[in-house]
């Protein structure tokens, strides 16, 4: 007993954390979160073929939830077996407008959706990570591109409490694009 109390008593406070947590409960917000992602990515993007498959999101221990998925963009002709065929859209955007519409919608939902949950702690994040393909592009270097937005559950919390605006918010959101 004496050397159990030790290693929890030396691996820090994250082990008295993980106990805390409701998996179970923590499983069931995600998959929340994750269905308003893929509802809020076919509303923006509603060529049926954008969005490759649903969000998945996942709790990592020490940093938060992260929520991926892989998005199509440019899609003005799909392949079929039959030959090419002009894609239903309503106008091309370009490259840079469509992932500003991303971020903007993810941003949105972060700020509306992310207080589902509320078992983390300040210090813990909510990531939305998005593989956006440009199915146009023939270079592979440039093909894919990496968006990363991502919030801590304490810049929520005020924003929620109305302790900050939608723009002071807007301005601690950690966006990373490569």
């Amino acid at each position: 007993w004496i050397s159990i109390l030790w290693v929890l008593l030396l691996s820090g406070s994250s082990a008295f954390a993980v106990l805390d947590l409701d998996l179970g409960v923590l499983k069931r917000n995600t998959q929340i979160f994750e269905r308003i992602v893929g509802e809020i990515l076919t509303q923006t993007f509603p060529n049926p073929f954008a969005l490759t498959g649903e969000a998945e999101g996942s709790y990592v221990q020490g940093y938060g939830v992260v929520v991926s998925f892989h998005l199509n963009i440019n899609r003005s002709r799909i392949r079929t077996p039959f030959g090419e065929i002009p894609a239903r859209t309503e106008g091309p955007r370009s490259n840079a407008e469509q992932l500003n519409l991303l971020r903007e919608s993810m941003v949105r939902c972060l700020a509306d959706y992310g207080m589902a949950f509320k078992q983390l702690e300040a210090e813990e994040r909510i990531s939305i990570n998005a593989h956006v393909e440009d199915r146009n592009e023939l270079d592979a270097t440039k093909k894919t591109t990496i968006v990363v937005i991502s919030t801590s559950k304490r810049d929520l919390d005020l924003l929620t409490t109305e302790k900050i605006s939608f723009e002071q918010f807007e301005d601690r959101i950690r966006v990373l694009q490569y």
